[in-house]
């Protein structure tokens, strides 16, 4: 598989027992989680640890994910250890509709990414430490989660990684995951405007119909929704549909070529959804940044169509289990599901 190059927040999920609001909890468990982490896991435990670039506090939180983060398997390279408190997302009890997150301590912390620090060697293959690419000829694939733009540095540093990822002509994929509980009053058409440019300058695009609504891009769904987003300049959307599985369009300028492809999941008895979307890209990155692109010109929707359903049975099998990265299945696991469903 290309070698991936993962940026964004970890922070630690605190999963409540059961109730039907956060006041009848009667405890919680804290897990490991943020979206770009669940990734970066996931990509490990379907056979590829990835590069990752993130922050962590300097308190036993921060401890808590580091040791997590490198018993998956994880180079501790861009792994950062900064002042400060991890930030806390507090999960909705399971009787809520879909998994909310209230976010509690230090922003500056988890999101504030440092703009003069982007790894450029990591993406070039000049840097000589564990999870830089191992030939330089072979650019990693990049992938950054929307949630830093909500933070000034965030935005800044979002900016010169996708500059550094243009001008190494890395791949790179971007998943919305807009969440407006992290926009600072009166900076929501500033963070609007950073989801927007990452966008334009990303070739994969992850996102839902609630993520580009909320962020105010479009107000379209499904295939349209898709469309619109090709139109801002990736070559590639893909659109998750929760239960309903996922779609996926893409343009000619796509490797793996034009084709409009839909797959509808798999059921499964769900117990917790916490993660199901990172799992899914995941499974699906694993594919698009691996095989699929190693095989251009494909016109016929074969290579997104087998990414989407990696992607869903990845995600299929996270929500069987309680937690967002914990749930994250292996690749033998994946393999065997599909094997069994088809």
């Amino acid at each position: 598989m290309t070698d991936v190059f993962v940026a964004g927040e970890t922070l630690v999920d605190f999963v409540p027992d059961a109730g039907e609001t956060l006041r009848e909890v009667d405890g919680y468990a804290h897990r490991p989680g943020g979206a770009p982490a669940n990734v970066a896991v996931g990509l490990a435990r379907l056979g590829s640890p990835p590069a990752f670039w993130t922050r962590l506090g300097d308190d036993a939180f921060g401890d808590f994910l580091a040791e997590t983060l490198s018993a998956e398997g994880i180079p501790e390279t861009h792994v950062e250890r900064v002042p400060g408190k991890t930030t806390l997302a507090v999960v909705s009890p399971p009787g809520a509709e879909g998994p909310q997150f209230g976010f509690y301590g230090s922003r500056d912390a988890t999101f504030g990414f440092d703009p003069d620090a982007v790894p450029v060697g990591t993406l070039t293959g000049d840097a000589d430490a564990a999870g830089s690419p191992a030939d330089a000829s072979a650019p990693p694939w990049v992938h950054l989660g929307g949630v830093a733009l909500t933070h000034p540095r965030g935005r800044a540093a979002t900016r010169e990684l996708l500059s550094a990822a243009s001008a190494t002509g890395c791949p790179v994929s971007f998943d919305v995951n807009y969440r407006s509980d992290l926009v600072p009053d009166g900076a929501a058409e500033t963070v609007s405007t950073a989801v927007r440019e990452a966008v334009t300058e990303s070739d994969v695009v992850f996102c839902s119909d609630e993520d580009i609504a909320a962020a105010g891009l479009s107000t379209s769904e499904g295939v349209e929704l898709a469309r619109d987003l090709l139109a801002l300049g990736p070559h590639t959307a893909v659109v998750t549909l929760g239960s309903d599985g996922a779609l996926a369009v893409s343009s000619d300028a796509a490797p793996w070529g034009a084709a409009t492809v839909r797959h509808g999941g798999f059921a499964v008895e769900a117990v917790d959804a916490t993660g199901a979307g990172d799992a899914f890209t995941a499974g699906l990155l694993s594919r698009l940044a691996g095989d699929a692109g190693e095989t251009p010109g494909i016109d016929d929707g074969n290579a997104l169509r087998e990414a989407l359903a990696v992607g869903n049975a990845t995600a299929a099998l996270s929500v069987r289990s309680v937690g967002g990265m914990g749930s994250i299945p292996s690749r033998k696991e994946v393999d065997a599901f599909l094997t069994e469903r088809e």
